[in-house]
């Protein structure tokens, strides 16, 4: 019988399996066993499987950070070149020059263009040297992040200090809720949503909306006060 909550242990598992190749075994290892644990209980809840997402994503943050960092300086030309040498000379021709202006060859595929431009046997031809590419970059990062391992714990760290510096952000913001109830329960809310953004299947969190919600309810607090 299916888990009450099948589906979104099955996103979580889908997005266990996307982990980045470098993060530590031990790390994808407890993200695998946690997956198991809620599968295997079916009183789980909707919030246990979102604080795990959280908890695996906040985890991963640093070594995908390191990961994109490391292999991203350049992966656009070597996308292009790895697309280009797929694709016949016609449909070639036809994409360079609808990118030569700086336009990314993905930001092209999901733009309206695409569909206007391409008939259908383009559009598949395309999107089949995209994923192609893709695999062939994953492969050459992974070599690269290898190579090149002691850079790559560097950026670890720094990454791993951003975040605790971006959580500190939130737990500052989650400290002003104790200045007065009749905001506490708000600010708290804001605060479970930004750092909804840990979870592995969210948006990261992001400094300049952490500081715009601090900035604003300090201000809000501040004039409570004056007027008490």
């Amino acid at each position: 019988m299916p888990h009450p909550h099948q589906s979104y242990l099955d996103e979580f598992k889908i997005a266990i399996d996307k982990l980045v190749p470098l993060m530590p075994d031990e790390k994808i290892k407890e993200a695998q066993d946690l997956h198991a644990e809620l599968l295997a209980d079916e009183d789980t809840t909707e919030k246990q499987i979102h604080q795990a997402l959280t908890l695996v994503g906040r985890t991963e943050f640093p070594y995908r950070k390191a990961y994109i960092e490391l292999c991203a300086g350049d992966e656009e030309k070597r996308l292009r070149e790895i697309v280009f040498e797929r694709l016949d000379d016609k449909v070639k021709k036809k994409v360079e020059e609808m990118t030569e202006h700086g336009v990314l060859i993905e930001d092209l595929v999901k733009s309206k263009l695409f569909e206007e431009q391409f008939d259908g046997d383009e559009r598949l031809q395309i999107s089949n040297a995209i994923l192609l590419a893709d695999d062939v970059l994953d492969k050459q990062c992974d070599e690269r992040a290898h190579s090149r391992q002691t850079q790559y714990e560097d950026l670890v760290k720094r990454w791993t200090t951003e975040a605790t510096r971006l959580q500190g952000l939130i737990d500052q913001l989650r400290a002003m809720a104790q200045e007065d109830k009749k905001w506490s329960g708000e600010i708290n809310s804001i605060c479970d949503k930004l750092e909804e953004g840990w979870s592995i299947v969210e948006k990261d969190p992001q400094e300049e909306e952490i500081i715009k919600e601090i900035e604003y309810w300090n201000t809000v607090l501040h004039e409570d006060q004056e007027e008490a």
